[in-house]
């Protein structure tokens, strides 16, 4: 189509040139005639001698009335012929300006398929740009799901190690608790002894003490404040050995408790700042995934939207072409109306590609599949061009799926 209308501009434009130059060489052509009309006079005035005779005013006027009649004629026709001249220039500057709108037009002409090819070339780079970003998308996807599959292999191991941290500090706990019940018998089964050991001490001092209230009534009383005092000397260093002891192994217990609670604190504050790290790390890695995930639910539902419009656009154009088929038997009848077989021995066939616009004008016959006769080709495509308008589906919504199709023609053989 492109081509046919490229030869009818190239045709146009040479009638066109042709035609300037015709008016350009008769415009010349009227002035070397209007040249030679005056030239002659010009000649046969200087040429002739002057002959001197006698004449009478009444030729004299006849001839001046002559000559002026001569000079009107002369006049009328110099008159017309500028008139003719300027009808020509004007038919020439009209030619030109007329060339100068198809000069314009094949530019604009020209600029417009440079337009299309260059958003051809820039769709097919669009398409090439398409296809490389789907690849990446789906490398990208690959690479996703990867680390998605690593992100919760190591959560399952940061879960495992949690639980077990975990364990281990129950297990400690206990272990702690164990050993504080343990010390507290300890202290306990300390404290009966020393107290058994005090009451047996007291006992025997009291056993020493009949005897010897028994056994020695007869000494002194310094004797017996003597003894009394030195019981209680003995006492008393006894209970001051006994509270020193105590006081002692109160502050190694106070110690010990408050060295068990600062490493219980230390543990718990790593404790927290490990879990306080982990639950952040948790949250970036489950926001991310979450991203992720609504990237590829995104995408899969452009994906979905693309495929359900390609379903319906394959929908349309099946019901597109069913409805058509039912107008092909009719558009093969009138086409084979319009057609003037030719008689030939062998059998020959035709495909045609006929290109029709929205009420079925056809607006294009190219032959696709030649039978291998030029005659025979033209036949066909001379009466599928007669046969115009085609039957065609009344509904605007089939008419970019049947705008263009091939139809096969053959004769009948001898």
């Amino acid at each position: 189509m492109p081509n046919r209308k490229a030869n009818t501009f190239g045709f146009k434009s040479v009638l066109l040139a042709l035609c300037v130059h015709a008016v350009i060489a008769l415009a010349v052509g009227v002035n070397i005639i209007f040249e030679q009309v005056l030239e002659p006079d010009s000649k046969s005035n200087a040429a002739k001698p002057i002959q001197a005779r006698a004449v009478s005013e009444a030729e004299i006027n006849r001839e001046l009335e002559s000559n002026r009649r001569k000079k009107e004629q002369e006049e009328l026709k110099i008159i017309e012929q500028k008139k003719q001249l300027e009808q020509l220039l004007s038919k020439q500057m009209e030619a030109e300006k007329q060339l100068a709108i198809i000069e314009s037009r094949r530019k604009a002409e020209e600029d417009r398929r440079h337009e299309a090819e260059q958003a051809r070339l820039e769709r097919e780079k669009d398409l090439q740009d398409l296809e490389e970003t789907n690849k990446q998308q789906q490398d990208q996807l690959a690479a996703i799901e990867k680390e998605q599959s690593l992100l919760e292999s190591t959560i399952s191991a940061l879960e495992r190690q949690r639980l077990e941290r975990l364990e281990q500090e129950k297990q400690e706990r206990e272990l702690a608790e164990q050993r504080r019940k343990l010390q507290k018998q300890q202290e306990a089964e300390e404290l009966r002894k020393l107290q058994q050991e005090k009451d047996k001490l007291e006992s025997e001092l009291k056993q020493l003490e009949k005897q010897r209230r028994e056994h020695e009534k007869s000494e002194e009383q310094k004797q017996q404040l003597a003894a009394q005092q030195l019981r209680e000397q003995e006492q008393q260093k006894a209970l001051a050995a006994e509270q020193e002891r105590k006081e002692k192994e109160a502050q190694k217990q106070a110690a010990m408790e408050e060295r068990k609670q600062k490493e219980r604190a230390e543990k718990e504050r790593k404790r927290k700042a490990v879990e306080s790290a982990r639950q952040a790390k948790l949250a970036a890695q489950e926001s991310e995934r979450k991203k992720q995930q609504r990237q590829r639910e995104a995408k899969l539902k452009r994906e979905e939207e693309a495929r359900q419009r390609e379903v319906a656009q394959e929908q349309r154009r099946t019901k597109a072409i069913s409805e058509f088929s039912k107008f092909i038997p009719a558009i093969r009848n009138k086409v084979e109306d319009k057609w003037t077989v030719l008689e030939v021995a062998e059998q020959l066939k035709t495909t045609v590609l006929v290109k029709i616009d929205k009420s079925g004008e056809v607006t294009s016959v190219t032959v696709t599949n030649s039978s291998g006769s030029d005659e025979f080709d033209r036949s066909v495509t001379i009466a599928v061009r007669k046969a115009s308008p085609l039957p065609i589906p009344s509904s605007a919504e089939f008419y970019n799926y049947i705008k263009e199709f091939q139809f096969s023609f053959s004769n009948p053989s001898s």
